[in-house]
């Protein structure tokens, strides 16, 4: 490979690399208007116009009459002045726009790389494909908000929130996993590692099934079932797991229930990367594993802890900070499984 074909290589990696930091960005601005309950402020979706906010004051009454129409406001908020709809306001507001601002971040630099042959031609309709996934993530984050507009609802249902996360996170390993190939295209020898990247797979598949069971915590505000008096709502089975019926709605709308998987499920998680973690610094694996392991080690234990900080202080900023820390574990796993590419007995 010449030194131009290189520094190509190294412009796109890193131009995707920045776009799924952008992701990892949103996953927190996304969270923070969720728990929040500023969703649902901004009552129409308007992909062009709806960039600019309201710029005078008969717009921001415009907008806020508007906001006075649904249930969450005549319920939640029936008390709510300008200056109260301005705070929930501004947090979707901000979301929506960092959607639009990773369009835009990633169609510009697309077009110029392929206008310049920058990009390899059986890459470019992958990384058309994934623009076209992020529109349609707007068009799912709309469906999801258009939930929360239904006569008695104050949120959105939780099974869109899932299903707008879960797609959030598909682009984000996408998009991660593809720069990482276009910075290091060439899987690197790894012998001894193939028993290291099963394990390493099978971690990251119970990372990705704590992280669904998260959405319907987020989504049901099942924390709100914890009681430090009585302990419920902490590591024991609930005595209602299976109220409901038939049996499996109690895992996507049985409060106590949906707490209980989550936890369960996030501790045989923990288990799991802590195990991948420690083969790989007991072996003799250098350079992105070793990182990797040394990463997914930290953030486990850092996300266990901020999961029960959140859960018991039911602080938003915290719940924020977990969801956020939970796709920096997923990115290092990513980063962990594309280095044992090449793994072998």
């Amino acid at each position: 490979m010449d030194i131009q074909a290189k520094h190509s290589n190294k412009a796109v990696g890193l131009w995707l690399l920045a776009v799924a930091f952008m992701i990892w960005v949103m996953v927190g601005i996304g969270g923070y208007t969720r728990d929040s309950g500023s969703g649902l402020s901004i009552m129409n979706w308007d992909p062009v116009m709806g960039t600019l906010p309201p710029l005078s004051d008969a717009a921001w009454n415009q907008v806020f009459a508007l906001y006075k129409t649904i249930p969450q406001a005549q319920i939640l908020h029936p008390n709510i002045d300008l200056a109260g709809f301005k705070t929930l306001f501004w947090p979707e507001y901000f979301h929506r726009l960092w959607g639009r601002l990773i369009g835009l971040v990633f169609f510009v630099p697309l077009v110029v790389f392929v206008v310049r042959g920058q990009i390899e031609k059986r890459l470019v309709p992958w990384l058309a494909l994934l623009f076209l996934l992020g529109g349609l993530q707007g068009a799912i984050g709309w469906f999801m908000v258009a939930s929360g507009f239904d006569p008695n609802s104050v949120a959105v249902e939780p099974w869109r929130l899932s299903l707008h996360f879960s797609s959030a996170m598909f682009l984000f390993v996408a998009v991660l996993w593809t720069g990482l190939t276009v910075l290091r295209p060439v899987a690197a020898p790894v012998p001894g590692g193939l028993m290291l990247r099963r394990v390493a797979f099978v971690a990251t598949a119970l990372l990705v099934m704590t992280m669904f069971a998260g959405t319907f915590v987020s989504g049901t505000h099942a924390i709100d079932v914890y009681n430090p008096a009585t302990g419920a709502g902490m590591g024991a089975p609930p005595a209602d797991y299976l109220a409901l019926q038939p049996w499996w709605l109690n895992l996507f709308a049985n409060k106590a229930a949906i707490l209980f998987d989550h936890q369960t499920i996030a501790t045989l998680t923990a288990l799991a990367v802590l195990t991948a973690a420690v083969m790989a610094l007991r072996s003799s694996l250098k350079g992105p594993v070793r990182d990797a392991a040394l990463a997914v080690g930290a953030l486990v234990l850092l996300q266990y802890a901020l999961g029960v900080t959140a859960l018991v202080s039911k602080i938003i900023d915290v719940g924020v900070m977990h969801q956020m820390n939970a796709v920096l574990l997923l990115g290092a796993f990513v980063y962990m499984l594309h280095g044992l590419r090449g793994a072998a007995r």
